[in-house]
């Protein structure tokens, strides 16, 4: 098992039944991702939220001390992990992605064409510096995308990984109580030895009109297996859907 807990398959798969979605350029690269919708398929099959679609929003830290994982493989690993995500529940299989670190940046969609270079290619050859940790500016640019300039009655499903506390939390906590009147769901996840009792606290934050958020801290990805990450990932989706359609918040 490698890092991020990668499994080598046993024998090939072919895509999942329902909308067909163009692959990579490399069979193996897809047939990984082919294994994984699976298990997202799978444990979709048991909640409220079978065959509902999201725009899923990938926001990664780029901070100083995540350089090294950028550089070494480590996020195209991840990155790869990540995109089923956005192939279950993406009528067109895209990851919107945007790295922060002091500020932030959005980058190009990542779909099947360009997902197996996507850190070397599209991340690293921008030659962006690595920089602090701040939450809010993200969190904001999230917000007025996705419930004010392009707003859809669809769900906006974001997972935001980091691996180091932020400097705003007054302002992070702000964009998060002003977020849950809106159908965006936050799936927090800290990596490394952090404690992150900051994003623990933004778990279970009073003043939000529903809880829109989880947090879960994964010390060691390499231990992590695929199913026990998109449990992870999916754990509370399905509850947030519920509160959003018992409180108006339209969710489709």
């Amino acid at each position: 098992m490698g890092f991020f807990g990668q499994q080598k398959p046993k024998a090939p798969a072919a895509p999942s039944a329902g909308k067909t979605v163009s692959l990579t350029k490399n069979p193996e690269l897809n047939h990984k991702l082919c294994l994984r919708k699976d298990i997202i398929e799978q444990k979709a099959r048991k909640t409220s939220f079978e065959g509902t679609k999201a725009r899923v929003v990938f926001a990664l830290d780029h901070s100083g001390s995540m350089r090294k994982m950028y550089q070494d493989g480590t996020i195209q690993t991840l990155l790869e992990r990540i995109f089923p995500m956005a192939m279950y529940f993406d009528d067109n299989a895209e990851l919107d992605f945007y790295w922060f670190d002091s500020v932030y940046k959005e980058l190009a969609p990542v779909t099947p064409d360009i997902l197996e270079d996507y850190v070397s290619k599209v991340i690293l050859s921008k030659k962006d510096h690595f920089g602090g940790t701040c939450y809010a500016p993200i969190m904001n640019e999230i917000l007025q995308r996705y419930a004010e300039r392009s707003p859809e009655k669809i769900p906006t499903f974001v997972i935001f990984i980091t691996d180091g506390a932020n400097s705003d939390k007054r302002a992070s906590k702000d964009v998060l109580t002003e977020a849950s009147k809106k159908n965006i769901f936050w799936k927090f996840i800290g990596i490394g030895k952090e404690q992150f009792e900051f994003l623990e606290r933004l778990d279970t934050l009073t003043g939000r009109f529903i809880d829109n958020a989880n947090f879960a801290n994964v010390n060691d990805l390499d231990a992590v297996s695929d199913e026990e990450l998109y449990t992870l990932l999916l754990d509370e989706y399905g509850d947030w859907l519920d509160l959003c359609r018992k409180n108006g918040i339209p969710v489709g």
